[in-house]
């Protein structure tokens, strides 16, 4: 992997931006995470098991699945981000 030199200055401020990052990525988390409550409570069934579901192909393709499965994905996605930054040393 190629090293990257970087002043204290740029250090300083590419730290408070991956704080930043952080705080967007949990706000956004939280959002996503209502809308998969939602989705659970209303089908009766836990996102897991809705995405295995899905992807099996035995729940059709009604538009509500295509919304559920958008938000499901974020929020994977957004919860590995934070995993990510979590385990920077900053």
């Amino acid at each position: 992997m190629e090293q990257i030199k970087i002043t204290d200055e740029a250090l300083s401020i590419l730290k408070s931006g991956i704080v930043l990052k952080e705080k967007l990525l949990s706000v956004k988390a939280e959002g996503y995470l209502k809308r998969l409550k939602r989705f659970e409570k209303k089908h009766k069934m836990k996102s897991t098991e809705f995405f295995r579901a899905f992807k099996a192909g035995k729940l059709g393709d009604d538009a509500e699945w295509f919304d559920w499965i958008f938000v499901y994905e974020a929020y994977n996605k957004i919860i590995k981000q934070k995993k990510i930054i979590e385990g920077l040393s900053l």
